[in-house]
């Protein structure tokens, strides 16, 4: 199998088959970017993520934190939902923000909340009828 294949097979596992052929379409167009994606799936998916010794929701937990840290909220969610499509519970994904509270600080956690709110809502993972979210902690 090429590391090209190894990669699709993963983001297919990973996110599911639509998502997994716009990055496979986007590598392979021979337009800007092009290349990076390419690596993205041969090197990220195909040879991190299909490494043995840890699942993929754990997987996705441990790259929340670090986008949690970078301040990036979008791929945040994107592996939120990545854990959630692969059995991680939304209490670990509430009590990993928790923990990083003393080493990350508020508004790191806060500037993920307003996706993570949007998550709940579409997948119906709210507690109570009248949930209305988070946008941050303000």
């Amino acid at each position: 199998m090429t590391p090209r294949e190894k990669g699709n097979a993963a983001t297919r596992a990973l996110m599911g088959p639509e998502s997994s052929e716009r990055l496979a379409t986007a590598a392979a167009s021979n337009t800007f970017g092009a290349d990076i994606v390419g690596y993205a799936v041969d090197h990220v998916f195909g040879d991190i993520w299909t490494r043995d010794g840890l699942d993929q929701p754990r997987r996705s937990l441990i790259t929340m934190t670090v986008m949690v840290a970078l301040r990036q909220p979008h791929e945040f969610g994107l592996h939120m939902n990545f854990a959630l499509d692969h059995g991680m519970k939304l209490r670990e994904i509430e009590e990993a923000l928790i923990q990083m509270l003393p080493y990350v600080g508020f508004p790191a956690i806060s500037s993920v909340l307003p996706i993570a709110t949007k998550i709940i809502a579409a997948r119906g993972l709210d507690k109570t009828a009248d949930y209305a979210g988070h946008r941050g902690l303000l």
